[in-house]
């Protein structure tokens, strides 16, 4: 509640109640959005903390999709998959990145046909690509850039925030 307390930007709140995992919420509410004619959606989880002005930031940057990277869960790696390893304070492309603190532009969501968010499955039942991955590789295959803001820095909590 504090991100939109401090943005300036008409927000609107969406909290999935349907969907059996997070595919189908993520999808659920990306419908929602368009439906109630939103521009964006901004993407948080609820085992995430985030800096008062993360959403400020996102909007500023004007990328049709734009995140931060963040420590997964266990804290044994992040969540993004780089083009390149970038340095500095500028948003920098990437292949993917987690759906824990992303800002789309609902553009981009009539662009690409439903479901916008769903698993790669092995054969043997184990996924192989996560619900946002697969976000970012349709998002890919469409055209569109996936970017990063190395300035935000939101904690992810597990046994401890990373």
């Amino acid at each position: 509640m504090e991100l939109i307390a401090y943005t300036k930007e008409k927000c609107e709140v969406f909290v999935s109640t349907e969907g059996f995992n997070t595919a189908e919420n993520r999808t659920w509410l990306s419908a929602q959005a368009i439906k109630g004619g939103c521009t964006h959606l901004f993407f948080v989880d609820d085992d995430m903390v985030y800096e008062k002005d993360t959403l400020e930031k996102l909007l500023a940057a004007k990328k049709e999709i734009i995140g931060a990277k963040y420590a997964n869960r266990r804290g044994s790696g992040e969540v993004v998959e780089y083009l390149e390893t970038k340095d500095g304070e500028e948003p920098f492309e990437v292949v993917a990145l987690g759906g824990g603190c992303v800002l789309i532009s609902t553009e981009v969501m009539k662009k690409i046909p439903p479901p916008w968010f769903w698993y790669k499955i092995a054969q043997t039942g184990a996924v192989v690509m996560s619900h946002d991955w697969f976000f970012c590789e349709r998002a890919r295959e469409a055209g569109f850039k996936i970017w990063c803001d190395p300035t935000i820095k939101p904690g992810h909590i597990g046994q401890k925030e990373f």
